[in-house]
């Protein structure tokens, strides 16, 4: 027979397990719009209202706080969908959600990349900038860079002087020249579908050379047709059609989270880009670039990243 304080000591384990399980995070800040309104969350353990950075886990009993015609954007983990406060909803109480409406597969895919998401807020750890233009500094790399990229499609990508004319050669492991453009213009240049076809799995480098500044490198491989088509399924589950009630800049966001798991930076970095075109002012995709920047060496413009998305949440007057 169980004597009294084992029953005890038992109810005690089983309550802390409850308690340690009702403080982990139920959701994500995944937009915060405060151009002309303002966003505040008060914490189960902070009795007072903050500003509130980007990406910021949130518990159960959290608040959320909307004024004017700010807003914010919460997605739950375990893909149990989204939540937009306004000044409407105001104080919102973050609290378990149910989820229904997608797949399973939808769900598990959507849970992982909320997971991603909810480790990469970032205190200031890093030496911001005085100068954050890359136009008068020498050229550099930016992708594919330390990266995957998936197979069809390769874009080469760097930043420099529009007076200056590019060299660019594709090199196969042994060094072997397999593509050389020049006198490039400083754009976007596609990999031609006539050039020589690249294999899965196999490192490649390319160079980047001016007159000026000599020649810079950087490698890539292409993901193996398993891991593409595998990573091109849990894309499709990442759209307007699928994921329903997720905002374009959230859906965005989660889509790069996705290819940033999956080592695919130079995709990554394609899809913020294009989000943070169409909505500037979303501290969040700052954010995840500066990740992207910084995973594949490219401290500085990491830093302007990370202090705009700082700037952008800053306490206006």
């Amino acid at each position: 027979m169980r004597s009294p304080s084992g029953v005890i000591v038992a109810a005690i384990v089983v309550l802390a397990t409850a308690a340690a399980w009702a403080q982990e995070p139920l959701a994500v800040l995944t937009e915060m719009q405060i151009k002309r309104g303002k966003v505040e969350v008060k914490t189960a353990s902070d009795p007072d209202w903050q500003s509130p950075k980007p990406l910021l886990s949130l518990k159960p009993g959290d608040q959320v706080r909307v004024t004017g015609e700010g807003r914010a954007v919460l997605v739950f983990t375990g893909g149990r969908g989204t939540q937009i406060v306004t000044q409407s909803n105001s104080p919102f109480t973050v609290q378990a959600q149910g989820g229904e409406g997608v797949s399973d597969r939808a769900r598990a895919i959507m849970g992982s990349v909320t997971n991603f998401l909810l480790g990469q807020q970032r205190e200031k750890t890093y030496q911001s900038l005085s100068v954050r233009s890359v136009r008068a500094q020498p050229p550099v790399i930016l992708a594919p860079r330390d990266s995957r990229v998936l197979p069809g499609a390769l874009t080469f990508e760097w930043a420099g002087s529009d007076r200056l004319k590019y060299r660019v050669r594709l090199l196969g492991p042994e060094g072997t020249v397999l593509w050389d453009q020049d006198q490039l213009d400083r754009k976007p240049l596609a990999y031609p579908s006539s050039a020589r076809a690249l294999s899965p799995g196999v490192r490649y480098t390319w160079e980047l050379e001016t007159k000026e500044h000599g020649v810079q490198r950087a490698s890539f491989d292409v993901a193996q047709p398993v891991d593409a088509t595998r990573v091109q399924e849990a894309l499709a589950a990442l759209t307007p059609a699928t994921a329903k009630g997720y905002p374009p800049a959230t859906l965005s966001l989660m889509r790069a989270g996705l290819l940033f798991q999956e080592t695919l930076y130079a995709d990554a970095r394609r899809e913020l880009i294009t989000a943070i075109a169409a909505d500037p002012e979303e501290p969040t995709l700052h954010l995840l670039l500066g990740h992207v920047y910084d995973r594949t060496g490219l401290k500085g413009l990491a830093a302007n990243e990370f202090d705009e998305a700082e700037a952008l949440t800053a306490p206006r007057n």
